[in-house]
């Protein structure tokens, strides 16, 4: 019989644990159980296995609020990080694992995402650096150093892409990463209106002065939409991608850039 507070609770501080809800007369059960168990073998320590019999306690059943057998429950530090129902062949279960079984990396990863959503990541580019230095398969890290990069650096930005090529494949982050790095550094010659809209855009953009870099660059569109292969109009979907759709600059200037573009 399972103690719920020894067997789970006061283990999940420690190391999460996996919690199978089964019985012996449900077939799928039968299925799962045996590849739960594997991949518990093979875990080594990294996460521990509880197979909770439904028939012998179902008052566990009820608290968990199992609704069907089999159900999987992963604790971790007493609470629910997630959950599953019915049988899976091992590698959807095993993906499933690693997408939801707690980390280092995803813990590094969550506190860096919290002051990321107070500060720019601009000001945190160190942390950003460093953090791709410890974990470099992250992929997600990797991009958005190379969005800080094609700001501060668009050179090593661009170097760094043909470096690591299995972000090539997201075709919308590396067209904004190619139009800020051809804004940062094409010369703009032409004596135009536009163009000296595009200069003082580029160089409030160098600045980090992305507001001001915004309005000129929106400002340009007026004279000149097709300049440089629409320049303009890429390095503002670009910097409206890097902030995010809810960033207080992208609300502001998204629906005016649109107005602009007709």
């Amino acid at each position: 019989m399972i103690n719920e507070e020894k067997d789970i609770l006061s283990k999940s501080e420690q190391i999460p644990v996996l919690v199978d809800f089964w019985a012996p007369w449900c077939g799928p059960c039968k299925f799962l159980g045996p590849i739960v168990e594997e991949l518990a073998r093979e875990a080594d320590g990294k996460w521990v296995l509880v197979k909770v019999n439904t028939d012998e306690q179902p008052e566990l059943m009820h608290k968990y609020k199992v609704q069907g057998i089999p159900t999987l429950k992963l604790i971790h530090k007493r609470q629910i990080l997630a959950e599953k129902v019915g049988a899976l062949p091992k590698h959807e279960l095993k993906k499933w694992l690693d997408d939801f079984l707690p980390s280092p990396e995803k813990e590094d990863w969550t506190q860096l995402q919290l002051k990321l959503s107070e500060v720019s990541s601009d000001f945190l580019y160190a942390e950003i650096e460093e953090f791709v230095k410890k974990y470099p398969t992250h992929k997600e890290a990797r991009k958005l150093l190379l969005r800080v990069l094609s700001l501060r650096a668009p050179e090593k930005s661009e170097k760094l892409l043909q470096q690591w090529s299995d972000l090539k494949s997201d075709q919308e982050f590396v067209q904004d990463l190619q139009a800020i790095s051809e804004f940062l550094t094409k010369p703009l010659n032409q004596n135009s209106k536009a163009d000296h809209l595009l200069k003082a855009a580029s160089k409030a953009l160098k600045s980090g002065e992305l507001e001001e870099a915004l309005q000129q660059l929106i400002e340009s569109l007026l004279y000149d939409k097709e300049a440089y292969q629409q320049l303009a109009r890429r390095v503002c979907v670009a910097l409206f991608h890097q902030l995010g759709e809810n960033h207080e600059l992208s609300k502001k200037y998204r629906r005016k850039f649109g107005m602009y573009l007709n």
